[in-house]
C-alpha cells in the first residue's frame, strides 16, 4: 500500500498553473482550428494536471520532443510510433479512454515538458500526429479506442497481465459518463471486480454531456456511485476542480485494495466565460467558434498566460 503523503503549497501552485495551461493550449487550438474538443479540456485540466505532476509515477518519456511526422500503422518489422512512448516506461501507466479528450492530453504533455508548444500547430496538420480524435500513435494515447467503452477493457487487461507478471504499478484508465452507457464498460467493471483487480485505478469525467446532447435528455444513467458499488467497485466522488481536495481522493483510490473508481463532477465550461451560455444549446461536446466568440476567447486566454 502506498505511504500517505501531503500535498504542500508549491504543489497546489503548480498544479493550477498546469490546469490552467491545459486550457489555454486547448483554447489555442480551438481557435486556430475555427473548433474542437475544448469542454473535456476544460472539465479535466485539474484532474490532467495532477495525475501528470503529483499522482502517477510515469518515467522520464522516451518519445521526442517535437514528433514525427505520421507514416503508416504498426505493421510487420514496423513498429511504428507508439503514443505511450510520451508517458514513459512506469511503473504507472495511464490510459485516456474517450479519444476526443486527446486535446486536453497534448496540452497536458506541453504544460509537463514532454511535448514541443510547437507540436500543437506543426503535428496538427495533415500528416501530422497529434489527431484530433486521438490514436495509438497519437502523444499521450495509448490505445485507439473508437467507439466509447473500449479501452477500459485493455485496461482491465493490462492490470490482470501485469499481475501475473508479478510487475508493480498501476493501470490508470479516465473514461467518460457517457461510456456508462456503453455494455463493454459494465463487462470490463464486473471483471475487474471478480478478478480483484487491486491495481486498476478508474476515474470517471462526470461532465453530464455527449455528443448528441445532455445525458439526462439522451439517455439517463441514474445513481452512478450506487450502480459502480453494485458492480463491486470501491468508489470515491469528489468535485473535478477542487485540487486539495481531489488530491486527497486520488491518492485514496490509490490505497484502495480492489478495484476502485473515482467519480469527478466536472464543469465541461470551467474556465471560460463563452462556454458557460453554450450549455443550455447543448454545443459543448465540439465548440464551433463565432469571429465574436474567437475575439472574447484570445483575450481569456491572453489572460491566462499574463497570470502564470
Amino acid at each position: 500500500m502506498p505511504e500517505s503523503r501531503t500535498l504542500s503549497p508549491d504543489d497546489v501552485a503548480r498544479v493550477h498553473v498546469v490546469a490552467q495551461s491545459i486550457r489555454a493550449y486547448a483554447a489555442e487550438w480551438a481557435i486556430r482550428a475555427n473548433g474542437g474538443y475544448l469542454a473535456q479540456a476544460c472539465g479535466t485540466a485539474e484532474l490532467l494536471s495532477l495525475l501528470h505532476t503529483t499522482v502517477l509515477e510515469l518515467g522520464p518519456s522516451d518519445a521526442p520532443h517535437s514528433p514525427p511526422r505520421f507514416v503508416s500503422p504498426p505493421s510487420p518489422g514496423n513498429p511504428g510510433v507508439r503514443g505511450e512512448d510520451w508517458l514513459g516506461a512506469g511503473p504507472d501507466a495511464l490510459i485516456i479512454s474517450p479519444a476526443h479528450y486527446a486535446t486536453a492530453q497534448y496540452a497536458a504533455l506541453v504544460a509537463t515538458g514532454r511535448l514541443a508548444p510547437t507540436a500543437l500547430i506543426e503535428s496538427s496538420t495533415d500528416g501530422g500526429l497529434l489527431e484530433m480524435i486521438g490514436a495509438e500513435h497519437s502523444p499521450g494515447m495509448a490505445v485507439t479506442s473508437g467507439s466509447l467503452g473500449i479501452a477500459l477493457g485493455v485496461g482491465v487487461g493490462r492490470a490482470l497481465a501485469r499481475k501475473a507478471q508479478k510487475r508493480p504499478g498501476d493501470i490508470w484508465v479516465v473514461i467518460s459518463d457517457g461510456e456508462l452507457q456503453e455494455g463493454s464498460t459494465w463487462e470490463a467493471v464486473q471483471l475487474a471486480a471478480a478478478k480483484g483487480l487491486d491495481n486498476l485505478r478508474i476515474v470517471l469525467d462526470r461532465n453530464n454531456m455527449q455528443v448528441d446532447g445532455q445525458m439526462a435528455g439522451v439517455m439517463p444513467i441514474g445513481d452512478v456511485g450506487a450502480k459502480l458499488r453494485a458492480f463491486g467497485l470501491d468508489v470515491l466522488e469528489h468535485s473535478a476542480h477542487d485540487v486539495p481536495g481531489l488530491w486527497n481522493s486520488l491518492e485514496e483510490l490509490k490505497r484502495s485494495e480492489g478495484p476502485a473508481i473515482l467519480v469527478s463532477h466536472s464543469e465541461p465550461w470551467r474556465g471560460f466565460g463563452i462556454l458557460e451560455p453554450r450549455w443550455g444549446q447543448n454545443k459543448l461536446h465540439f465548440v464551433r467558434l463565432t469571429p465574436e466568440e474567437k475575439i472574447d476567447l484570445q483575450r481569456e486566454v491572453a489572460e491566462i498566460w499574463a497570470m502564470s
